[in-house]
């Protein structure tokens, strides 16, 4: 990381003094304090409802402070909008992208500037001009397709672009890599490292530490609405940086070792294959023990553990639960079977978010024909305390839940049913570090109790920490098996990006 750019001048580019905010009474930002300067990237971390939302939505206009004061380059600003903001060069990229559909790439970066235009648009002069900026950006899209043909990772990328475009001298990244996996998030930070070296000033918010410490040049750590510390990124390291996060230090134990000989068979699949999307797949999971699967983003993940579940279709191929064939079609049937499945998207798959936590708890047992409302409240109460589910009472609906929260109701919906063998497709994504580190606690206490996880993840770290054993994926096939002891990141790529024949390391 080279040395970051700085402007000539005594007073930083943006500071945020004694910034304070409440609701209802409640203090959610007390006292806090920010300053970034040109050509430097500050990593706003904390927990979900630490207050970095609150913090970068006062920064952006859309809600103001109580009190406290926003300078740029020394004198003093008010944003009652986000237009007033943006007059101030100061523009935000959110997790939910600001794109219109059904317009090309290059409408969607000139929006703004064309609408100015009166009379007739040059529309070759338009495509000319956002190819050029676009490619001195980095970014190399068809300017002349609609935005809805992207990718998630392209969509990000043109969003950030068209900040840029707007003569942003202060960019506010919330959390831009959450739904992205493998090569899609290296090149948004690349692109992140281009804004720095143009000078540009980086607020970047995200609960990946590899992204934090290989992109951040300081750093603010908020905790219940305060500013626990702050500093250069080189004076601290990943575990005192999630200890003032959380305010405990949390263990990154890897789970017990089994012997998956003697452990019971829970699952066996055979020969699964579904045209174009997985072919031949062979795998077993044993009682106590996590399968870690691996690979590139349209690697076949996902499907694979929708075709087990029976939420996909297969061409042929079989299911096999505690040695026996098992006629799996459809996610009921799953269920019938002992299998449980935390999807990727949790939000629209795994939840009805209009509904209670409680009510969520008990939509997947379809056993209960009549509900006794006592004993539903008592077992969701045992739920939100062994799970630490943080909420205001169990009526609250789930929708208003952090993304760490949710996933918990999502998991004691499962174990509610009684499932021996649970299905997670990205467990973590978009969880902060003490929801993620209360999460692998539960699949190792789950691990322990006998039942078998298949864990998907795009974070190599997470499969190489929580795994028994690790299956690699391309192209629809699996491509590798590797135990603990001997994977590492470079060997999981390796078979990743397109290895053709399976190596087996034994422990």
């Amino acid at each position: 990381m080279g040395e970051p750019v700085r402007a000539a001048q005594s007073a930083p580019l943006l500071e945020m003094r004694n910034i304070t905010k409440s609701y209802n009474g409640i203090k959610v930002l007390n006292g806090i304090n920010l300053t970034v300067n040109p050509g430097e990237v500050l990593a706003l971390v904390g927990e979900n409802g630490a207050g970095k939302s609150t913090l970068i939505k006062i920064l952006s206009g859309a809600i103001t402070a109580d009190s406290g004061d926003i300078l740029i380059q020394g004198d003093k600003v008010v944003f009652q909008t986000p237009h007033d903001a943006e007059q101030s060069e100061i523009v935000t990229v959110y997790q939910e992208l600001n794109l219109f559909a059904h317009l090309s790439v290059a409408e969607n970066l000139f929006f703004s500037r064309h609408q100015q235009v009166k009379g007739l648009i040059n529309w070759k002069k338009m495509h000319s001009d956002a190819k050029q900026f676009l490619e001195d950006f980095g970014v190399y899209l068809k300017v002349d397709q609609p935005v809805s043909r992207l990718s998630i990772a392209e969509k990000q990328m043109l969003e950030i672009a068209k900040a840029l475009h707007r003569n942003a001298r202060v960019m506010i990244l919330d959390e831009p890599t959450a739904v992205l996996g493998g090569n899609d998030v290296e090149r948004l930070l690349e692109i992140v490292r281009r804004l720095r070296d143009r000078g540009v000033a980086v607020i970047f918010i995200s609960h990946r530490l590899d992204e934090i410490f290989g992109l951040a040049d300081r750093y603010l750590v908020l905790k219940d609405g305060h500013q626990m510390d702050d500093g250069s990124i080189g004076d601290t390291n990943p575990d005192d940086l999630v200890g003032k996060m959380v305010g405990r230090h949390i263990s990154a134990a890897p789970p017990d070792k089994i012997q998956t000989d003697s452990s019971p068979e829970l699952l066996r699949v055979e020969n699964l294959s579904r045209k174009g999307v997985l072919s031949d797949i062979r795998l077993s999971l044993h009682a106590g023990e996590v399968l870690g699967i691996a690979g590139l983003r349209g690697s076949g993940r996902t499907e694979l553990v929708r075709a087990i579940f029976g939420a996909d279709p297969i061409d042929t191929g079989a299911v096999y639960i505690r040695g026996n064939k098992a006629d799996i079609r459809s996610p009921s049937a799953a269920v019938r079977n002992g299998i449980g499945l935390v999807p990727e998207d949790r939000g629209n798959q795994g939840l009805f978010k209009n509904l209670s936590a409680s009510h969520n708890m008990f939509m997947a047992n379809k056993k209960i024909k009549w509900i006794h409302h006592g004993k539903e409240k008592s077992t969701a109460s045992g739920f939100v305390d062994s799970l630490k589910i943080k909420l205001a009472h169990l009526g609250v609906p789930v929708g208003s839940l952090s993304g760490g929260n949710q996933q918990k109701v999502v998991l004691a919906k499962w174990l509610e049913t009684g499932v021996g063998i649970l299905l997670l497709d990205e467990p973590t994504r978009g969880i902060d570090v003490g929801s993620k580190a209360q999460i692998y606690s539960v699949v190792r206490d789950l691990c322990r109790q006998g039942m078998g996880i298949i864990l998907i993840s795009s974070e190599l770290p997470e499969i190489l920490e929580n795994s028994h054993r690790i299956l690699v994926m391309s192209k629809g096939r699996i491509t590798g098996e590797l135990d603990r002891e001997s994977a590492t990141e470079e060997l999981i790529m390796k078979y990743a990006v397109g290895g053709s024949s399976i190596e087996k390391r034994n422990q």
